[in-house]
């Protein structure tokens, strides 16, 4: 009975219970009156029942277990570039031996990988593989193709591996790899536990690398010294001693300043070179090349970066600077609200640069667009100023750089306010407004505001301005102004052309309308620009919002009728909808003129229309009513903080900008209607400050005048810098090795205090390197590099804050850094997951131990064999299959004659006749009728008379 349950098992056994069924059935068989013989009822019956049996079976869901020997493999072959390429025809012929050993049953599949990993061939039995199994010969070719080869990145292919393999097999991994793992950034000794949970053995093969003869391991300067510091400039060099003679160029600034010739034999070397000194504050690139010829020439050179500073160097970034390079005949407007944002007065930046420089600061004076591309290069600077800076004239990249400045190489922050910054200048979910204190949305919050974009579709904005679309413009501009709304603000958007087409009705759906917008296509001529415009208005009129506005674009040339254009901009005002018109090109400038002024709005006329977008942002920005212009006197939270030292009474001012504070950050300046002025907290590594008001004649008049301005500000840029003396006395040291880079903090006397690293990377991404103390006076951590460019590291002590920080640079890819098989991880691998080093192809494919169970359901056998069944019962109960007949058909399947029913001597009847025209007899048969009488002949016939 213990067999029968191994063997068999139902997955669904409350069907069981149809069973009683059976009983049933042969009770109402043996009390059902029929009028065949006892065989057929005994095979009707049978059949019947055996076809409910297996209808109830397969309902239950039997299954089989059944055990056996399969086996899948999947190949792994790498193809980055350290591998020779003449490694591919042996792991051509290596996996053409194993295949043609495996059984027909058995499984493989082919995968190749460098940095990531790509298919060559997918799951499958041997049995349905041609003869040829896969072009491995042009392996190389094909990599190239899917793959990139820059990087080697083993677990990711493992992982792909696995989830390959198929379930009920045994599962086998055959790698061939040097073992070299320099991406992916998790080491393959800590994944080890999670790939032996697999179930799959891993076969480790290891192939050759390239025979790269040297490489520059690293040039050494350091990041930073003072002004007329001597400094040393050292480099690592690895050599296989095949070259005799080695020469080096050193070049700074790409001028050759020195030549250098060594004759090194097998190893590594550290090497010396020279020493500078500079008397001029500046940033120095160096550069070492090898003038040799290898394999690999991209690692035959290092580059390595130093900062010459003597006093503190502050960027200060003045947003007004990159407006005063717009020409006039740009943009134009004209409102009835003041001037443009764009005529704000740049020319009193001086007072606070003045100031910095009376603190001790070197002040160097950007516009926004000038902000350095390279983290490696905004470094250098100890405080970074932005003062009334747009986002939008920023690139993602440089904010990404502003929030890897502060959060991880430890350096200060002060944003400055004006009309274009904070909300109004679009910091709302960007990498500055994650670095500040303060968010864009004050702390009570303002009025919801629906807002309804009209435009023009005519065929005139199919026309290009330069390489781009004027419709392409203004979805463009669209999109950033909706990016602007706060989560609770509505928007809709309207398009006309010689009809008014809804693209989307009003809807707080920000994602959804980003993507409607696309919907606007340019077609037609004549436009109805007031029906439009109309409509906007109905919309709005049926919204609760408190504020609402239209926004409308168009050239002003209409068909409609002008007075009862003005009049609706009339019934719009009265309605207290606000109107923004945004003239692009030959515009109606008169018409959009008035019908702004009637409705008590702006009018916005564009020459240059790629500014169409900026414009766009703007007028959304202008329904925030983010900015508060009135005086007002500063409150100051505490006079204990070393910012506000000294301060009790500060100047008042004339305006800010509305925020709110984070939860973490501290309040320094209130205004009278308790929202930050002055607000600061530490943010990673460093330490961000956020002032909404200006330091501009506009809102802060009274303060530049004042005798503590001086003082206020030098506190206020201080508090942002780390520590005075940072790093003096510990020593941080990064080295390379197989693409992870190892940290090395040393102390100057035993300690137990906490330290934290954190690296920004080329692609701007950052992570925090787990430091381990490894002895009393070194902490250890490594990370993986994963592309070429520069590396930053901070390490900041717990304790008091002290920092240092090194820079690691790469010039080629880790997979160009290390060329020696690491045999240790390939056996690792291999006895972690009860796997082979260097197996044969017959180890390969051999049994391993316990088969393996599978369970094959049998409901579909069931079922099929449950509908055979009730076909032939019904066979046997329809129609009448006789003793005669069954005789005759076997007679006849053995190739014996049988005598024909005629030969019989029986008097039959018409009807007996009938009845036995196919052999049948009279003893399987209903029995026949009495042949008739001559009284029943006589009635009859009297009948017919009649």
């Amino acid at each position: 009975m213990s067999i029968i349950k191994k063997m068999f098992d139902f997955r669904t056994p409350l069907f069981l219970i149809l069973l009683v069924a059976i009983p049933v059935l042969i009770f109402v068989q043996r009390g059902a009156h029929l009028s065949t013989v006892k065989w057929r009822k005994r095979v009707t019956f049978c059949l019947r029942g055996a076809a409910l049996l297996c209808a109830i079976l397969a309902l239950a869901n039997l299954h089989r277990t059944h055990q056996e020997q399969r086996l899948a493999v999947v190949f792994l072959i790498d193809t980055s570039e350290s591998i020779q390429s003449a490694q591919y025809e042996q792991v051509r012929t290596q996996i053409d031996t194993t295949v043609t050993q495996l059984k027909p049953t058995d499984t493989f599949g082919i995968i190749s990988f460098a940095r990531e990993a790509a298919v060559l061939l997918e799951i499958r039995q041997k049995q349905d593989q041609p003869t040829e199994i896969v072009p491995i010969v042009s392996l190389e070719t094909l990599a190239e193709q899917t793959v990139r080869r820059d990087g080697t990145d083993v677990l990711t292919a493992l992982k792909r591996a696995i989830a390959l393999l198929p379930e009920n097999y045994h599962q086998r991994i055959v790698l061939f790899s040097d073992g070299i793992h320099n991406t992916g950034g998790t080491s393959l000794k800590d994944y080890l536990p999670l790939l032996s949970a697999s179930g799959a053995e891993i076969l480790t093969i290891p192939l050759t690398t390239v025979n790269d003869a040297v490489r520059v391991v690293q040039l050494q300067v350091p990041t930073q010294v003072r002004k007329g510091q001597r400094f040393e400039i050292n480099v690592v060099i690895e050599t296989d001693g095949s070259i005799p003679t080695l020469v080096a160029t050193l070049s700074r600034e790409d001028r050759s300043i020195d030549v250098f010739e060594w004759t090194l034999l097998d190893g590594t070397h550290a090497l010396p070179l020279t020493s500078e000194q500079f008397l001029e504050d500046g940033s120095y690139r160096y550069t070492l090349k090898l003038n040799v010829t290898d394999e690999i020439p991209e690692n035959n050179q290092g580059h390595a970066i130093v900062t010459i500073q003597d006093k503190l160097h502050a960027l200060y970034v003045e947003g007004d600077l990159a407006h005063t390079a717009v020409s006039p005949d740009q943009v134009d407007a004209v409102s009835n609200r003041g001037s443009h944002p764009l005529e704000r007065d740049s020319g009193r930046r001086a007072e606070l640069e003045t100031v910095l420089e009376e603190n001790g600061f070197v002040v160097e004076t950007i516009s926004p667009t000038e902000i350095p591309a390279e983290l490696v290069e905004l470094q250098r600077s100890d405080v970074l100023i932005l003062s009334n800076v747009s986002a939008e004239t920023l690139s993602s990249e440089q904010l990404q750089n502003i929030e890897n400045y502060v959060r991880d190489l430890g350096h200060g922050l002060v944003v400055i306010g004006g009309e274009r910054a904070y909300g109004p200048g679009g910091y709302t979910d960007t990498a500055l407004e994650r670095t500040l204190p303060v968010e864009m949305t004050p702390r009570e919050r303002k009025d919801a505001v629906a807002i309804v974009f009209v435009l023009d579709t005519s065929g005139s904005m199919a026309n290009y301005v330069e390489t781009r679309q004027k419709i392409g413009l203004a979805i463009e501009g669209v999109r950033a102004g909706i990016r602007n709304l706060d989560e609770e603000d509505e928007a809709g958007i309207l398009g006309f052309n010689v009809d008014v087409h809804t693209i989307s009705n009003l809807t707080s759906d920000h994602g959804a309308l980003r993507q409607t917008v696309s919907r606007l296509r340019p077609t037609g001529g004549t436009t109805k620009m007031k029906e439009a415009t109309k409509r906007a208005y109905e919309m709005l009129e049926a919204n609760d919002a408190k504020r609402k506005y239209i926004v409308l674009l168009s050239d002003g040339k209409s068909d409609d009728d002008t007075s009862a254009f003005l009049h609706l901009a009339e019934q719009i005002a009265e309605a207290q909808i606000g109107i923004t018109t945004i003239a692009i090109g030959d515009a109606n400038k008169e018409l959009l003129t008035q019908f702004a002024e009637n409705g008590g709005g702006r009018a916005v006329f564009v020459k240059n229309v790629q500014q169409l977008p900026a414009i766009l942002t703007e007028a959304v920005q202008e329904t925030q009513r983010y900015i508060v212009q009135e005086p007002f006197q500063p409150v100051i939270a505490t006079t204990t903080e070393s910012i506000v030292s000294g301060i009790r009474t500060p100047p008042p001012l004339h305006g800010y900008v509305a925020t709110s504070e984070k939860e973490t950050a501290q309040v320094f300046i209130y205004s009278h209607k308790d929202e930050p002025i002055l607000a600061g907290w530490n943010f990673g590594l460093g330490k961000a400050i956020a002032w909404t008001s200006d330091v501009k004649p506009a809102w802060a008049k009274a303060w530049i005048p004042w005798h503590n301005f001086g003082k206020f500000w030098g506190q206020v840029v201080n508090w942002t810098l780390p520590v005075a003396g940072a790093g003096s006395d510990f020593d941080l040291r990064v080295s390379m090795h197989h693409g992870v880079a190892e940290v090395n903090i040393d102390t100057r006397t035993p300690s137990e205090v906490a330290y934290k690293v954190h690296v920004v990377g080329p692609d701007r991404t950052s992570q925090v390197v787990s430091i381990q103390q490894v002895t009393p006076t070194r902490y250890s951590g490594t990370f993986q590099t994963q592309d070429s460019g520069s590396y930053i590291i901070t390490a900041e002590r717990e304790s008091d804050g002290r920092r240092s920080v090194e820079t690691l640079s790469l010039l080629y890819p880790a997979e160009y850094t290390e060329f020696q098989v690491d045999t240790a991880s390939l056996k690792m691998l291999a006895a972690g997951t009860t796997g082979i080093y260097e197996p044969t192809p017959a180890q390969i494919v051999a049994p391993a131990g316990t088969p393996i169970e599978r369970q094959i359901s049998l409901a579909r056998v069931l079922l099929i064999a449950a509908a055979i069944l009730f076909v032939l019962e019904m066979i046997f109960r329809r129609f009448s299959i006789t003793n005669r007949y069954l005789t005759a058909f076997l007679a006849r399947f053995r190739g014996k004659s049988v005598r024909s029913p005629g030969d019989v001597q029986v008097m039959q009847t018409p009807i007996e006749a009938t009845i036995f025209s196919n052999g049948d007899t009279t003893e399987d048969t209903i029995p026949s009728q009495p042949a008739e009488t001559s009284m029943t002949r006589l009635l009859a016939a009297k009948r017919r008379v009649r």
